[in-house]
């Protein structure tokens, strides 16, 4: 046990308190004055500090295997059941992804020695080429079944999720396939230890790495670990991360967040609020049943002894029907307890009763405001605001729009993971094969570095869209006439689209105007259009 023997943490770091103390540390002072330490936050002796004692570990040890593993499980249930925590995840995926991130190759001419046209031209044909293989799930699923867009898509969310998702690249042949390279997503249970050993010093998690960290290989099982198959035995592939002939990547992995060097499995995007959420969650759904109970719980019936049910049954004629003394029929008595209201009913009470309104204060009035300052800290952790989370914008322009600014920031962010780390890895493995089958011709392609100039590629994602269009195509030209940005990159942010193929456009539609005698208007008789403020 060391020299502390079976002794606590507490007690060790109690013991190292008063050891820094006899050397000549500062002497703690009560009611919160001076401490023991130069840095109040790393005290032992206040009484808000001496309780918090987390412990200094590897990164291994601070994502633990069964930590992750449960973090997942409830990551996974609060997607499907909490409405915050899937509004988050969907909102991502829908800003970043969206419809799908398009690729536009962009060859280095200058690297190339190739001048503009012939850079176009190729780039042209690399987009054809990729298309053939990203629009068809036949061509780039192993499963058949998405194509790129949606690959990325479902990418994205396995990670956010699960904390990473692997891909791996098989070459499967299929009748009437143009290309063999595949992809295949393999979430983040699958990737273990064979058999369930423990890690060692090379190997997390199914991930076994050399001694300067980087991955060599994987194991993937062939069904989930937890998962008890009746028929089969549970089986575990050794896939190679890197060809041993080529180095081609042969196993790629998604990230949700990588926070320290030498990690080698993610935690979900939800984990650091999954406490918080819980508990929103469970405080939203009871004040929506008691809002449900209130409206239909609201009268009661109040009886005093007179209404004694016992006084009914006084005259044995009651309780067997027939006549009374005033010779009078007597009806049988219902239940007790069958009084009920209806819509615009009248109810006749019996002598004694009355009734009594009760009114539970449902809905809360404190519901609102309390409930929006936990989304908001929830936000915060997930670097998104509150009105981009619950789509509600109900402040002013300006303020709607620093919120939607703030989200793009994390947006773009997350997208550029994104390509780094399965678009543009996926783009250069088809480029391989393009070249290896001879579907395009690039000289010079076997040096990495002329490869690395071939495979350049912008990605263009969904645009980020404007509250106010007049004021952001206003901003957008000012920024261009300043020479702070270009027709390019705001063409790109306002419609997602290639500035090539939008002037390209606008060219032939100019021309066909020409044709039909059509004069498009000039910009001194173009229509003045209103701020809508």
């Amino acid at each position: 046990m060391g020299m502390f023997g079976k002794t606590s943490i507490r007690d060790r770091m109690n013991k190292l308190a008063v050891s820094y103390l006899a050397a000549g540390g500062v002497k703690a002072q009560g009611g919160g004055g001076g401490v023991e330490t130069r840095w109040r936050g790393a005290s032992r002796l206040l009484r808000s500090m001496v309780s918090w004692v987390p412990g200094v570990g590897s990164p291994r040890r601070d994502l633990q295997r069964y930590e992750r593993h449960m973090l997942v499980a409830r990551s996974r249930d609060a997607m499907r059941n909490h409405l915050i925590g899937r509004a988050a995840v969907n909102r991502v995926r829908t800003s970043v992804v969206g419809t799908g991130l398009l690729c536009r190759p962009s060859v280095n001419a200058q690297a190339l020695g190739l001048s503009e046209d012939q850079a176009d031209t190729l780039n042209a044909q690399l987009e054809r080429e990729f298309r053939l293989w990203s629009e068809d799930p036949r061509e780039c699923d192993a499963e058949a079944s998405s194509n790129f867009h949606q690959l990325q898509s479902l990418a994205l969310v396995s990670a956010l999720t699960g904390g990473d998702v692997f891909v791996t690249t098989p070459s499967i042949e299929r009748e009437g396939a143009i290309f063999s390279t595949r992809l295949q997503l393999i979430e983040t249970d699958r990737v273990s230890n064979p058999d369930g050993m423990p890690d060692t010093d090379n190997l997390i998690e199914g991930v076994a790495f050399d001694n300067n960290g980087a991955p060599t290989h994987v194991y993937v099982c062939s069904g989930y670990p937890y998962e008890q198959k009746i028929r089969t035995m549970l089986t575990w592939q050794k896939i190679p991360v890197f060809g041993a002939v080529t180095g081609r990547r042969r196993v790629l992995q998604i990230w949700c967040d990588r926070d320290r060097p030498g990690q080698k499995r993610g935690a979900p995007y939800l984990a650091p609020v999954l406490e918080p959420l819980q508990k929103l969650e469970r405080y939203s759904s009871a004040e929506l049943m008691a809002a449900v109970v209130s409206a239909m719980f609201t009268v009661f019936i109040k009886k005093t002894p007179e209404a004694d049910p016992a006084s009914l049954v006084q005259n044995p004629l009651v309780s067997m029907g027939g006549h009374d003394e005033a010779d009078i029929p007597v009806p049988i008595p219902d239940e007790p307890g069958t009084v009920e209201l209806g819509e615009g009913a009248v109810v006749d009470l019996a002598p004694g009763e009355e009734p009594a309104v009760v009114n539970p204060a449902r809905p809360n009035a404190q519901f609102d405001p309390f409930f929006m300052a936990i989304a908001k800290e929830i936000g915060a952790a997930l670097e998104q605001p509150v009105e981009e989370i619950l789509m509600h914008y109900s402040s002013s322009y300006s303020a709607a729009r620093a919120a939607m600014l703030q989200a793009w920031r994390y947006y773009e962010m997350r997208r550029w993971w994104l390509v780094c780390d399965f678009c543009q890895p996926a783009y250069e493995l088809f480029i391989d094969e393009a070249v290896a089958r001879g579907r395009i011709h690039l000289p010079g392609y076997a040096d990495p570095a002329q490869r690395r100039a071939y495979t350049r590629a912008i990605w263009i994602g969904p645009a980020r869209g404007a509250i106010d269009e007049l004021k952001e195509a206003r901003a957008a030209q000012a920024r261009i006439d300043a020479g702070v940005s270009t027709e390019t990159m705001e063409t790109m942010a306002m419609s997602g689209e290639s500035w090539e193929e939008v002037i390209q456009q606008r060219g032939r539609e100019m021309e066909r105007r020409r044709q039909l005698g059509l004069i498009p208007p000039t910009p001194k008789q173009a229509p003045v259009l209103q701020e809508q403020e």
